[in-house]
């Protein structure tokens, strides 16, 4: 089946509620993330790829890196819209694309994702012979052209906190969502640093799933004075297995 690129670039109108704004009149920048995450799935929704699709043939979609570069933050009330589009396979991740843009088309922010398909039985990555789903792709346009790459681990953390995954961090695979793991890492910081400053950069890759009650401590450090992001590694208690590993810049928004 081939797909036009009105059916493959999506677009969905959404406004900031209340609920999402900071002590700075700005969103917070995790919601902001759930967006995206909910223009994908409606998006995928329509494609015959959503959640009840892929359960029909025992798999799930699982992010597996996210990156986003934030140009401006929009205001309460303020209507955004998100566009969004596949990109095609880049070996076992397929890859898709974002843009928020104001009323007046400016751009907000962009953003790159990186999904997988795991088995529902095993947990393990699975290949999918589907012509269709390879069918999938808007070539040469790019919110984040390049695809995340990994980040470090985390021997020698600067300071850590601990948190432990309750009812509403739970997705529907039972395991903590996507945007949950960002709140938790914007957690590290007080409100002093809110005041005046919000996320510009981020990059999260999901290493392994947190499931209920089960503890993570989120080690922090700044590898350099060169550089300009603090680092992060969600460890769980369990195991000592990395659940996740992220990056993070401020910088001033008005």
């Amino acid at each position: 089946m081939k797909y036009s690129e009105s059916d493959l670039l999506f677009r969905l109108e959404n406004r900031i509620p209340p609920y999402y704004v900071s002590l700075n009149g700005q969103p917070k920048f995790y919601t902001l993330c759930s967006m995206f995450f909910e223009a994908a799935a409606t998006h995928a929704n329509s494609l015959g790829y959503g959640y009840d699709d892929m359960k029909h043939d025992e798999v799930y979609w699982v992010l597996s890196r996210f990156q986003v570069i934030m140009h401006s933050y929009p205001r309460m009330d303020q209507s955004v819209i998100i566009e969004t589009w596949p990109k095609g396979a880049n070996k076992l991740f397929f890859m898709r694309d974002y843009r928020m843009l104001s009323e007046d088309m400016q751009l907000i922010a962009q953003a790159t994702t990186a999904w997988l398909i795991l088995d529902r039985n095993t947990g393990r990555p699975k290949k999918i012979e589907d012509a269709n789903l390879h069918e999938l792709i808007i070539k040469d346009r790019h919110g984040i052209e390049s695809l995340p790459g990994k980040l470090p681990v985390i021997s020698e953390p600067d300071r850590a906190r601990s948190v432990t995954a309750l009812y509403s961090d739970l997705d529907i695979n039972m395991h903590v969502n996507a945007a949950k793991y960002i709140e938790w890492i914007q957690d590290c910081y007080d409100e002093k640093l809110y005041k005046s400053h919000n996320v510009s950069e981020f990059q999260i890759n999901y290493q392994l799933e947190t499931r209920f009650a089960e503890e993570i401590s989120i080690r922090m450090k700044n590898l350099s004075e060169d550089d300009p992001y603090e680092y992060f590694e969600g460890i769980r208690a369990k195991d000592q297995m990395a659940a996740f590993r992220a990056r993070l810049k401020f910088d001033e928004f008005k």
